[in-house]
């Protein structure tokens, strides 16, 4: 078992990309303090896949959305790619997690009225920084790993949910993030093609290296990745390393 607060077990030689220090997480609720995390201490490696593990209420996605820069701790910081994110101006956390990280949530939030290819296309035209073209060639090249390139011109009522779901895929890679954020991306696909999200997950932290960082409950995505953190009740409970073979 690696040490949580380092992972040195996990990445060695290689350098963080993701650190959290005493992190906490509090909202008010009629009146009452709820402590959602309660002093999480977390390294994340460059090209590790991690599984954030436990049943709901556990803290996962709370604790994603501070990784993501989506949402800022109460108190300790986190530092992403060697920024440290609680000490930035808004605007400049917004440039660094647009320019740094990629998301795939549950439901995919395609574009009902783009198709498939203009859908992946969509964050380089919000962003800008590359040329139409290139930007349609990177879509067309993000497709075909997905292995979707002969649904391009569909729109998302035309695709299957787990078709869907790997157009979000690639969406997410349109920029080359060094991260990968993922919450809950199978929690609306059947057994079967949950299984094929998960081995595109493999596949492409292996060709591209890009670090992944997964939500979920469920335990067989669980089983199938290197790195396994399982919280409960706002903790971390365990971080371990597993062997897998594939």
């Amino acid at each position: 078992m690696p040490d949580t607060a380092d992972g040195a077990a996990v990445g060695a030689g290689r350098s963080v990309i993701v650190s959290l220090k005493n992190v906490r997480k509090q909202y008010e609720h009629e009146g009452k303090t709820l402590e959602v995390l309660r002093g999480i201490d977390l390294r994340i490696h460059t090209g590790e896949m991690v599984c954030l593990w436990g049943p709901s209420g556990a803290g996962k996605s709370t604790l994603l959305h501070l990784i993501g820069t989506l949402d800022m701790p109460s108190s300790g910081t986190v530092e992403l790619d060697g920024n440290l994110v609680t000490k930035l101006s808004a605007s400049r956390v917004a440039a660094l997690r647009n320019r740094a990280i990629g998301f795939v949530f549950q439901f995919h939030h395609l574009l009902p009225e783009f198709t498939a290819l203009e859908n992946v296309m969509m964050p380089g035209m919000i962003h800008g920084g590359m040329a139409k073209a290139e930007l349609r060639d990177r879509a067309e090249e993000l497709l075909k790993e997905v292995k979707l390139s002969h649904r391009a011109s569909h729109r998302p009522s035309e695709l299957s949910g787990g078709e869907q779901q790997r157009v979000a895929l690639a969406r997410a890679l349109t920029l080359r993030p060094k991260l990968l954020l993922a919450d809950e991306p199978t929690g609306n696909l059947d057994t079967d093609n949950s299984a094929q999200i998960h081995e595109l997950f493999h596949d492409l932290n292996l060709r591209h290296g890009t670090t992944m960082v997964l939500v979920t409950h469920n335990p067989e995505l669980s089983r199938s990745l290197p790195r396994v953190i399982k919280m409960r009740d706002g903790h971390i409970e365990s971080d371990e390393t597993q062997v897998i073979v594939r």
